[in-house]
């Protein structure tokens, strides 16, 4: 699914302290001995805050508890993740909306997904919108389905809105995972599905900005010729796209945006415009804040 009125955005975000990911119980051992039930507590949470039961898109709970449980880990371990503004999110169904740095493996979205589980009060269960050429694939899109992930298509993003569930959307789509490295944190073409949506179901949007993802797999070579064979968008190759570099991640939620006015494509075309205009404020201020890109 998929530009800029800076003074329909409101007033910056106040500045909060980071939300490390929380030390579980113990010592290290017994942390990743009872990393599993935290996992899975939360995950039962989530899921109850939605009706009907996300089952309908091929969410299975056993299989995203294990997944999760590598993802929580590459969380606190490999990318030592930082969220902010976590205590902003509503308490009802929103979007949330994001710039986009990883490339064939979506760590950035699985980040997200993790910190809005784990760290987030109350839990929730995060549905990343996914290109369907991903979701046919007979392993990834296997498991981005039993994660909670769902094809990107305006009735799958509506049903589970309304079904009061949390929805992440990449509206630079999937022309972001072939950004040079020399264009990093600078948001591509915006599209602007997402925000009819918003206008329909009247949810509220949550600009996300990642610092570090854009830097995790640096591309060698991005051939036309490869992405016309696959029938993609961009075909990046980088030493490093199936393990990224452990580079530190920081998540910056903005305050929650309401779109106004009717949901036809040229109101949905101009908020969208608010929202890219918040998302790159906060990945500017992002960018200011970083200590380092590994630490």
């Amino acid at each position: 699914m998929s530009e800029r009125l800076p003074s329909e955005v409101g007033p910056a975000p106040r500045a909060v302290a980071p939300v490390p990911a929380p030390a579980l119980p113990g010592a290290a051992r017994r942390r990743l001995r009872d990393l599993p039930r935290i996992v899975r507590e939360r995950l039962d949470r989530a899921r109850a805050a939605e009706s009907p039961a996300p089952e309908r898109f091929g969410f299975r709970a056993e299989s995203a508890a294990r997944l999760l449980l590598i993802t929580s880990v590459l969380r606190e371990r490999w990318f030592r993740v930082e969220a902010h503004g976590l205590e902003q999110l509503p308490a009802g169904p929103f979007l949330l909306v994001s710039n986009h740095g990883s490339h064939l493996l979506a760590w950035d979205g699985a980040m997200i997904v993790t910190v809005c589980l784990l760290d987030a009060d109350p839990p929730r269960l995060v549905h990343g919108m996914a290109d369907h050429r991903l979701m046919q694939l007979p392993i990834l899109g296997r498991a981005a389905r039993r994660i909670g992930a769902v094809d990107g298509t305006p009735p799958a993003c509506r049903a589970l809105l309304r079904a009061g569930g949390v929805v992440l959307t990449f509206p630079e789509g999937m022309h972001a995972i072939g950004k040079r490295f020399g264009e990093r944190y600078r948001l591509g073409r915006f599209g602007s599905g997402f925000a009819r949506v918003a206008l329909e179901t009247l949810v509220p949007v949550v600009p996300v900005a990642v610092i570090g993802a854009e830097e995790e797999s640096p591309i060698v070579a991005n051939p036309s010729w490869l992405a016309r064979r696959f029938g993609v968008a961009a075909a990046p190759i980088s030493p490093t796209v199936v393990f990224p570099l452990p580079v530190k991640y920081r998540l910056h939620f903005g305050s929650p945006i309401h779109l106004l006015g009717p949901a036809t494509p040229e109101n949905a075309a101009r908020e969208a415009l608010r929202v890219r205009s918040a998302l790159e404020a906060l990945l500017q201020r992002g960018l200011e804040s970083r200590r380092h890109l590994f630490w």
